[in-house]
């Protein structure tokens, strides 16, 4: 799975959380190969996006494990991690959308 990604340039990870904090099944074969090999990510810079609910007690809890591995392996997050509340939009995808336009100006600055 690693052999197909690049370890350096850009990556935008974005994910749900379910069931007590866990990555959603598209997500979690990556995880675990990072997990596993451990690879040098120090020329990856990456944003991370994760979408929940505050009701829950493990919200965003997914995309803080990938943020913590892949910061553990070397990588530099761009801007600050979003966690999108559900409850609190109406259309989730709205502060993501946001995000996204400053996380693009802060990628031009580097």
């Amino acid at each position: 799975l690693l052999e197909d990604l690049q370890s350096s340039g850009v990556w935008l990870i974005v994910s749900s959380t379910h069931g007590a904090g866990d990555l959603p099944d598209n997500l979690q074969p990556l995880y675990d190969a990072i997990k596993e090999e451990r690879p040098d990510l120090s020329n990856l810079r990456y944003g991370a996006v994760g979408i929940g609910s505050r009701e829950y007690d493990t919200f965003c809890g997914a995309i803080e494990k990938m943020d913590a591995l892949l910061s553990d392996c070397g990588a530099k997050r761009v801007g600050s991690l979003l966690k999108v509340n559900i409850l609190d939009h109406d259309i989730p995808e709205d502060p993501a959308e946001v995000w996204v336009g400053s996380w693009k100006d802060l990628l031009q600055d580097l």
